[in-house]
């Protein structure tokens, strides 16, 4: 078996800081694109981070989010931002990457990435962003036996799975609701419906959820199929944590364009001064100080 070459590790920190959050929700992960933009959060007062595959395929790749990173790629993209922050981190966590099996090593190097919570989802390979048309669905029974694989596999019992379904947009509300009914008994610790077209879509799905005694996700990401709701709009509506998953990503997309665009156009510093950090600023920001003081521990 896997877990043969994996033994039990004990509870991590921030897993136990995730439990927390989830106790005095509701509470928001904010993106994080690289370890800059996790540095960037933690700094801003984001309680826990999201790692987004959608985002990732965008930065590791330069590509649409339709399967376009292997697992090992986004493992090494988790633990880079793991490593530059003590939040919790949520990792997308796509198909599993493949059957049960591979579920179950995801969610293996997940954790030794230094994640604290992923999402599952039960859409067939490739997979596509939960906001785009054309998504393909495996069997419940099939995502069912993924979630067995990723539970079994799991050494950090404070580690949260949240079951995904990307039904609404592809079978209905009511599949999507029975099939999140059949992951949560099947053991996940949270639920999740992607893409709810409607405040009306939504009132139903947290109304015939909510019993389920299982923590309810909502994507506040723009531009998508869902309603634009703040945090707390949406914990008025019955969900207990969002995520802010894209929008950092988007606002440098933006952000740079603009700035090379202008420099081009008149190729001078000068042209971009007022849209750059200071170059003293972001040494500080980045650890510089600290870095000189730890290396004169070491000098001759």
């Amino acid at each position: 078996m896997l877990s043969s070459n994996h033994p039990p590790i004990s509870t991590s920190p921030r897993s136990i800081r995730f439990h927390q959050l989830l106790d005095q929700a509701p509470f928001v992960c904010m993106g994080a694109h690289d370890a800059l933009s996790a540095k960037l959060s933690e700094e801003a007062g984001a309680p826990a981070i999201y790692v987004s595959g959608f985002v990732a395929s965008a930065v590791v790749a330069g590509a649409p989010d339709f399967g376009s990173l292997s697992q090992t790629e986004m493992f090494e993209h988790i633990r880079r931002i793991c490593r530059a922050t003590e939040l919790p981190v949520f990792a997308d966590a796509d198909t599993g990457y493949g059957g049960p099996l591979d579920a179950a090593r995801t969610i293996q190097l997940w954790e030794e990435a230094g994640a604290s919570a992923l999402h599952l989802e039960d859409q067939k390979m490739p997979k596509k962003c939960g906001h785009f048309a054309g998504k393909e669905l495996i069997s419940p029974e099939e995502m069912v036996q993924k979630l067995r694989a990723m539970i079994d596999a799991r050494r950090d019992p404070k580690f949260f799975i949240v079951a995904r379904t990307d039904a609404i947009g592809v079978t209905g509300i009511d599949d999507a609701i029975a099939r999140l009914e059949a992951y949560a008994a099947a053991g996940a610790d949270g639920l999740y419906a992607d893409a709810p077209e409607s405040l009306e879509q939504i009132e139903e799905l947290t109304t015939r959820l909510r019993p389920l005694g299982k923590p309810l996700l909502f994507n506040m990401a723009r531009s998508g199929k869902s309603p634009t709701l703040s945090l707390y709009e949406a914990h008025q509506a019955g969900f207990d944590y969002c995520l802010c998953p894209i929008e950092p990503l988007l606002a440098m997309h933006k952000s740079l364009k603009e700035m090379m665009q202008a420099f081009m156009a008149d190729p001078s510093t000068e042209t971009i001064a007022d849209r750059l950090t200071d170059f003293h600023e972001f040494n500080e920001f980045i650890g510089l100080p600290q870095a000189i003081e730890e290396s004169k521990k070491y000098s001759w």
